[in-house]
């Protein structure tokens, strides 16, 4: 399945569909405008590549009253905010292992391929959880079948975002840092998609658990003073009921010792807990991309070490 998030970043593994977005940030273009504004492109390439444009709601065919003058596109709301997709993807190729990436460069595609096959599949949150062997990966993904989930696994570590290490008789292999910080491509693409693409999958438990269990182990929690457990929840669609008429709560149980995370576990949130952070999606993006964390519900017996987290989170990944 496509995972939350994924269309999005998709959507630039095309470096043409970035550079015609922003080409448009001026102003409407003409057709030529365009050819020029973005440097040589195929007539054809360009064509379609705005004709998607225009079918997904990005771009925008403007007719002009003047007869003589040709139709021109503009940049549309959801285009506009399309571009923190592409400046934030463009940041994480930036922090490549083997040296920065260009988002117009060829590798950006087949890196950005690699990632949303592994997002999609489900590897990334089985990794994301604990380093595995490629048989411990077979048993966790059923769906795939041993040859293709070793090739996806070859591409993944081909890019650098999972690395391996000989234990024994089996190499186990985990998420690389590079890989943890991808949640903020993948975070900025699935907030796009829930505002702008009603044909996005909603997000469900396998991403907001992936998410919290890439991004923890790289927080620290603003206030050294803090200690105690608290769950980080949202209420999400399960993947085998997206008919469901109630959410469910998805998330990860959080131990905190003098500022420092010690452990995470998504099994915990099953249980009660003292001390929470809840919301939607909406809200938790809100929380953690644009820093207003009024729609989540922070409560229970120790409501700071609750907003630490929030904040310890929000300061790692997304502050300039």
């Amino acid at each position: 399945m496509v995972r939350a998030g994924s269309r999005a970043l998709s959507f630039f593994a095309h470096p043409l569909n970035a550079r015609i977005l922003r080409a448009h940030v001026a102003g409407p273009l003409r057709p030529g405008e365009l050819d020029e504004a973005i440097g040589w492109a195929a007539q054809s390439s360009l064509r379609a590549a705005v004709g998607r444009m225009c079918e997904i709601g990005t771009l925008a065919r403007v007719e002009l009253d003047d007869p003589g003058l040709t139709v021109v596109t503009e940049l549309t709301a959801a285009g506009r905010e399309l571009l923190p997709v592409a400046s934030a993807l463009e940041q994480w190729l930036q922090q490549a292992p083997d040296g920065p990436v260009e988002l117009d460069d060829p590798a950006a595609h087949g890196i950005v391929k690699v990632l949303t096959a592994g997002w999609d599949s489900a590897m990334v949150r089985a990794l994301a959880e604990r380093p595995m062997t490629l048989t411990e990966l077979n048993d966790e993904i059923p769906h795939l079948t041993y040859p293709a989930l070793k090739r996806r696994l070859a591409k993944l570590r081909a890019t650098r975002l999972v690395s391996s290490a000989e234990n024994g008789k089996a190499a186990t292999h985990q998420a690389t840092e590079w890989l943890r910080h991808a949640v903020v491509p993948l975070s900025v693409a699935g907030r796009w998609e829930l505002l702008h693409d009603p044909a996005a999958k909603p997000i469900s438990r396998v991403e907001v658990e992936a998410a919290f269990l890439l991004t923890l182990p790289l927080v620290d929690v603003p206030s050294k003073r803090l200690s105690g457990s608290c769950t980080l929840a949202v209420l999400v669609t399960e993947d085998d009921e997206p008919s469901a008429p109630e959410p469910s709560v998805a998330g990860v149980a959080v131990e905190v010792r003098r500022g420092a995370i010690v452990s995470y576990d998504p099994a915990g949130t099953s249980a009660a807990p003292m001390t929470w952070a809840l919301g939607t999606p909406a809200a938790w993006f809100e929380a953690l991309i644009a820093g207003c964390d009024e729609s989540l519900r922070v409560s229970g017996a120790k409501p700071r070490l609750a907003k630490g987290i929030v904040d310890g989170l929000r300061e790692t990944l997304f502050s300039p």
